[in-house]
């Protein structure tokens, strides 16, 4: 698998949010990759979103002045509100105005606690592993 930054979706992705985003929106790319790097870089929603084992883990889109990360447990998003107080919880994505107001240690946890849910909802074919 290439990395996200020599990945042509991700460069045109990035290319067209404004300047003052993108540093912002790479950053989340990478830490997702990071916290699951066995996961799928995929794109065909029009957004750069992961996913393992069939099933998809989050994703991140941007909108007029902030980004959406999307996640595929929303049971476990909530559970992260008080520990993440200057983001905005939408129905089914957290809302982030300015990655600096965000502690990213938490951010990573919660990308790990999706993907850890993930594993245990979707596990691994074990038939694919014969």
């Amino acid at each position: 698998m290439s990395t996200l930054t020599s990945s042509h979706f991700v460069r045109g992705y990035v290319k067209q949010v404004p300047p003052a985003m993108q540093a912002d929106l790479l950053e989340v790319i990478c830490m997702m990759e990071a916290v699951a790097p066995e996961a799928e870089l995929v794109s065909n929603l029009g957004i750069p979103y992961f996913q393992q084992n069939g099933h998809w883990l989050y994703g991140v889109a941007v909108h007029e002045g902030h980004f959406c990360v999307y996640f595929s447990d929303l049971s476990v998003l909530y559970s992260f509100s008080d520990r993440l107080p200057r983001a905005q919880f939408g129905d089914d994505c957290l809302i982030i105005h300015n990655l600096d107001d965000i502690n990213l240690n938490v951010l990573a946890e919660l990308f790990g606690q999706i993907k850890v849910h993930s594993e245990l909802n979707h596990p691994k074919d074990k038939a694919s592993l014969n």
